[in-house]
This record gives C-alpha cells, structure tokens and sequence, in this order.
C-alpha cells in the first residue's frame, strides 16, 4: 500500500471517529420507561429521581432521602429505568428529578403517559418535558448553557 493511500485511509478513520456520536443513545428494554437528563455542568452526582404511582405511592425501595441513582450514562447525560408495570394500570409515571431539597423542572411533580411514551429528555433548568432528543436539543439551543 502506498503512503498516500495509507494517509487517505488513515484521514478517513479519523474524520469518522470525530464525526461519529460517543455512544448510541438505545431505546429503552421492552417493558421499561427511560427518563434521560442533561446537566449543563455535566455533573450528576448526588443527582437521583423520585418515582411514584397514583396516588402517591412511591415505588418499592424508592423514598424522597433515597431517590433511585442513575441507570446509566449516554451522549445525552445520565438515564434512569424503571419497570412501566409498576406504575399500575394508569401507565402514568410520576417523578421529580432531584438531588436533596433541589429539584428540577421549577420543583413541580412531573408526569407523562408511560403507555404512549417509552422515555422522555429532560434538561436540568428547563420545566419541558421532550418526547424526542432532537426536541431536547432544540430546547437546549432556545435556553442555552451558560458558562
């Protein structure tokens, strides 16, 4: 192989790996809701949600001094998972992202329709809820970040 088709090759891995996304932002598993979160600082810890069925039963193992910690980490920020059936035959998942007394979304008990919407993208001092990514980022552009 030649050294220029090498270097041609070579710049085509590594305009891939800049253009290519850091992880894969996947569905949530069959059964399960997702709530994703964003933080501008990017910092999560201490950070948990408050999970709750009608009427206002938390969820097993889940109390306001020990929220649910995060699932996991994607290009988005961190997601926490949680069983829809739990929610009981309403399919309406309650919750409050909060770390301590501090809560996101202006402090108000949240809800979305877990039957029709598998996951949901919130932005931490945003009081949306998005039904898509594309529609988190957008809001994201409207409210910017700031230093």
């Amino acid at each position: 192989m030649s050294t220029i088709r090498l270097s041609k090759r070579l710049a085509a891995l590594a305009l891939a790996t800049i253009v290519a996304p850091l992880t894969t932002l996947a569905a949530p598993p069959e059964g399960k809701v997702q709530i994703n979160y964003n933080r501008c600082d990017n910092t999560y810890d201490g950070w948990g949600v408050h999970l709750w069925k009608n009427p206002g039963i938390p969820l097993e193992g889940i109390e306001w001094q020990k929220p649910m910690m995060p699932t996991g980490k994607n290009d988005f920020g961190v997601f926490w998972q949680a069983d829809l059936s739990a929610f009981g035959s309403s399919g309406n998942v309650n919750y409050i992202v909060h770390k301590g007394d501090t809560k996101e979304q202006g402090g108000r008990d949240m809800k979305f329709d877990g039957k029709t919407i598998k996951e949901i993208w919130v932005n931490s001092g945003d009081r949306k809820i998005y039904a898509s990514l594309e529609d988190a980022k957008k809001g994201r552009e409207e409210a910017p970040c700031k230093p």
